[in-house]
């Protein structure tokens, strides 16, 4: 009591009218420098940002389409997580409805069956590019502020393209951001919105403009598409976003205005905003609420006569004339204005002008004194009653005040010492606490520790802090402290934390590690390790054979034979029927011996539910020697499927050349779009000649790439690239306009022959490219020949075969390339529109010497005659093949014999309409 007078005296006499002036003075004047700074401020501000966003609500511009994984498709399939064919049947569904691009929010960094992923990957390739697939940035660990890219299995990104797709929250857990994108792999690489938005950027964050309303967002069940019964109107032209929105999922977060949405419903409003160039800024306001708060103080000192209700009526006008030019620069402008501050400067000035009338340091004092009292009387009442256990000590660590429930925990009463009736992990935390606050005796020391007692595991924060003591001696006040400790039970957590470390960490059916923690403890393996990945041979037909219980029971008897054989080294159950072993390469042996033990391993048959059943196995090896520690895992991998890709092969080790290979192939995808742009791609032009004549009829467009760094780089090896990435429908657009812009140069009537891919073909409006190319270049449409392989309708005969129709009405040309290499059914070759059959060289080149080859020959230009279409020999290098082929009836050869590819002016300058072939 002595204390709490004394104080409040000093209050009393320290504090008057000047006083409380010059600090209302000063803090109006720093409010604007530091307000921004200031939690509650900053949540002020955000709160009239949402407010303005309801005022004026916008509409969604439906260019982008959200796809929802709800409760309704859930319990349409009936499982989760899904099999990959369903959204390889949904994105063939979305292809065929004409959809722009498809970002599927849905994390795939995790292997599925072979079967599955296979059928996933064709349809990615199906879709020729326009897909994107989720990557995310994530810390490593909990405790470690390193980050790691989480992305989709290679197999699926070999044919889409990655995009980030993190959602990142605000300190209050609110999103209000999001990023255009990120580095991956050292490469920039755009946010899914980004993406989506149509811009270029792939770095920095923008806002979101949460007056576009999400319930203007065209948004159709998942289970609907599947089913057909979207229309394709709904979706065509238009960017699909496909994600969770059902509850179950737990995939919603937090958000201005309208509470809690769907994340993939974030990536949507973010490229909303960006479609509408809702590009929203703020602007530096502290020169503007300086000025305020001068202006605010100088109208305060000036106007001491005037009434408060008149006051108090002029700063209402001003808040409301505010607000309204806030909310129109947020609607008309995309301005953000914070008003927070200027609206605190107005509070702080009222107070002032009150300050001016009213003793306020006095009143200040006497609310100061009551609240003490009533703080005291609050705090023992919570202190006794608290269900946590509360205990008060002071400087000599005696206890003053206690709760019930920590008397019980630590079995001690008020007036004891606390180092005598607790925890020695507490006690230790005390006397460091205390070191810290003798040697910085003006700061609060806090700590946390967990300690366990009889009755369970409890978490102890044990906080100190100085009392103040203006009168007292240094030494006096450097050795005072109050101190404080909070005691909750944490038996429940404890025990659901371990329950949930196990979870996290091991495969739930067979008790070995999961994939994650293998992958994990491989990486912080010490010394050499050999990783072994092995699969049991036709699992599945195990599983339909035998049923599904027996198929689990056998995944156990594996596990529990690898646990006999290899116990003391790292075994994980990988995914499904794929297990993993890391031991040390010292004590392995030879790659050979180990893998042929590990087979032999399994030589004898495992037993189930009485019976024996024998199995084997595929084996995959990799070594430290192979790779560095985080993809010993992925090159074990590759060396299984290199092993079940071998017919009568049961083990392989990797083959860096494989990874090489793969390396090389991503580098040429990545590469090849910058190619096309910078023009790196070029043509070369071969002729192609009447025999008869001699003459030059025309020529067939070749593409090269002239890679700067790899130099030429063959079409064998970057067209399957340009194909499994989508990216050939580009290509053989461009090569179409180009071929027809270089032959309308050329005189006479010479043809120009382009190649078109299966997939461009299939894909692509090959009618729209082939009538704008003729118009831009005046090429007549019966100088274009169009070649194209059996593959290209094979598949889809029908739509092709009426595309094949539609463009032979224009004029063009249609010609079956390679004939004779694939299937060569008859029964398609009659009601195919084609003017044209190519032999391929294949047969030119072995005809002269295999009289079975030359009959094949012989039959196909029959058949060519028959069916009133011209032939075109490929691959003609001697005078004696073309002799033959004109003699057989060949109209028209192409090769070596007659030119190589070469550039169109020196092609026409050594082939011109006079022109004959030597005797």
């Amino acid at each position: 009591m002595r204390d709490s007078k004394a104080a409040g005296d000093y209050l009393s006499n320290g504090i008057g009218t000047i006083t409380v002036r010059l600090l209302l003075i000063a803090v109006m004047l720093a409010l604007p420098a530091a307000g921004s700074s200031v939690g509650i401020i900053r949540g002020i501000n955000n709160s009239l940002f949402a407010k303005r966003f309801q005022w004026a609500p916008r509409a969604a511009t439906g260019n982008v389409v959200f796809v929802a994984i709800d409760k309704h498709s859930l319990d349409a399939v009936g499982t989760w997580p899904w099999p990959r064919r369903i959204y390889a049947t949904l994105l063939d569904k979305l292809v065929a409805s004409g959809v722009k691009d498809v970002f599927l929010d849905v994390d795939f960094s995790a292997f599925s069956s072979t079967e599955e992923d296979e059928l996933l990957a064709a349809a990615l390739a199906r879709s020729g590019g326009g897909v994107l697939l989720p990557v995310f940035r994530q810390r490593e660990m909990a405790s470690s502020s390193e980050t790691a890219v989480t992305r989709p299995i290679p197999q699926l990104l070999q044919n889409a393209w990655p995009a980030f797709a993190n959602v990142a929250m605000d300190a209050d857990g609110i999103v209000r951001r999001f990023d255009l994108g990120s580095q991956l792999d050292g490469n920039p690489t755009q946010s899914a919105a980004a993406a989506l938005g149509r811009i270029d950027g792939s770095s920095g964050s923008l806002l979101i403009d949460y007056s576009i309303r999400p319930d203007t967002v065209p948004t159709f069940s998942l289970s609907d598409v599947l089913n057909g019964t979207v229309p394709a109107e709904a979706i065509r032209d238009r960017s699909v976003v496909v994600g969770a929105s059902a509850a179950e999922l737990k995939d919603i977060f937090a958000v201005p205005v309208y509470g809690a949405i769907a994340g993939p419903l974030i990536h949507v409003l973010a490229s909303e905003t960006l479609l509408q160039n809702r590009f929203l800024r703020m602007v530096d306001e502290i020169p503007l609420e300086l000025l305020f708060a001068a202006l605010l103080i100088v109208g305060v000192v000036c106007s001491r006569s005037t009434r408060l209700v008149t006051m108090m009526a002029v700063a209402l006008t001003i808040v409301a004339v505010g607000e309204i030019g806030a909310f129109l620069l947020q609607w008309r402008y995309a301005i953000l204005v914070g008003t927070a501050v200027p609206w605190l400067t107005l509070l702080l000035a009222w107070m002032l002008a009150l300050n001016e009338r009213v003793d306020l340091g006095r009143m200040l004092v006497a609310i100061a004194n009551t609240e003490a009292r009533n703080t005291r009387r609050l705090m023992r009442r919570i202190i006794a009653d608290s269900s946590d256990g509360v205990v008060a000590f002071d400087s000599n660590l005696k206890i003053v005040e206690a709760s019930e429930s920590a008397k019980a925990v630590l079995r001690a009463e008020i007036g004891a010492s606390l180092l005598g009736s607790t925890d020695a992990a507490v006690i230790d935390i005390v006397r460091r606490l205390v070191s810290e606050h003798e040697a910085e005796p003006g700061k609060v020391h806090t700590a946390l520790v967990d300690f366990a007692a009889q009755a369970g595991y409890y978490e102890a924060s044990v906080t100190i802090s100085p009392i103040e003591q203006p009168d007292a001696h240094l030494a006096t006040a450097r050795s005072r402290f109050a101190g404080c400790l909070i005691i909750r039970d944490i038996t429940a957590r404890y025990d659901y934390e371990e329950r949930l470390k196990t979870l996290s960490e091991l495969d739930e059916l067979t008790g070995l590690l999961n994939r994650r923690e293998f992958a994990y403890r491989l990486a912080t393996f010490q010394g050499e390790a050999l990783v072994s990945v092995l699969d049991i041979e036709r699992f599945s037909s195990l599983c339909a054979t035998l049923g599904r219980d027996v198929g689990d029971e056998l995944l156990k008897a594996v596990a529990a034979r690898l646990g006999n054989a290899f116990a003391g080294d790292l075994l994980a159950r990988l995914d499904r029927d794929h297990f993993g072993i890391a031991t040390s390469a010292t004590h392995a042996g030879t790659i050979d011996s180990f893998a042929d033990g590990l087979l032999a391993l399994f030589g004898e048959p495992l037993h189930l539910s009485g019976s024996a059943v024998p199995i084997s196995v595929h084996v995959g090896l990799a070594s430290s020697n192979d790779a560095a520690p985080g993809a010993l895992l992925n090159a074990a991998e590759s060396a299984l499927d290199a092993a079940k890709a071998l017919a009568g092969r049961r083990w392989s080790s990797f083959d860096p050349s494989t990874a090489v290979r793969q390396a090389r192939s991503r580098r040429l995808e990545r590469d090849m779009r910058d190619a096309l742009r910078n023009r790196q791609f070029f043509l070369l032009f071969q002729p192609q000649i009447e025999f008869a004549s001699g003459r030059l009829l025309g020529a067939e467009a070749l593409i090269r790439w002239n890679h700067p760094e790899f130099g030429l780089i063959s079409p064998a090896e970057f067209i399957p690239i340009a194909e499994s990435s989508g990216l050939i429908c580009d290509i053989g657009r461009w090569t179409l306009f180009e071929a027809c812009t270089e032959a309308a140069g050329w005189p006479g009537e010479f043809g120009v022959a382009v190649n078109v891919s299966a997939l461009q073909f299939e894909q692509s409006d090959i009618e729209a490219d082939v009538r704008e190319a003729l118009s831009f270049s005046g090429l007549p449409s019966a100088r274009l020949c169009l070649e194209l392989t059996e593959s290209a309708f094979l598949r889809q005969g029908g739509p092709v075969t009426a595309k094949m129709r539609a463009l032979r009405e224009t004029g063009v040309v249609i010609a079956l390339d390679d004939f004779g290499t694939g299937y060569s059914s008859m029964s398609y070759l009659a009601d195919l529109p084609v003017d044209k059959l190519k032999i391929d060289q294949s047969f030119v080149r072995r005809m002269n010497g295999n009289p079975t080859v030359l009959e094949i020959v012989r039959a196909i230009i029959s058949l060519a005659h028959g069916l009133k279409l011209q032939v075109v020999a490929e691959g003609v290098e001697t005078e004696l093949e073309a002799e033959v082929l004109q003699r057989l009836g060949c109209q028209t050869g192409q090769g070596y014999l007659f030119g190589r590819p070469d550039e169109a002016p020196r092609m026409l300058s050594k082939w011109n309409a006079e022109k004959r072939l030597s005797a």
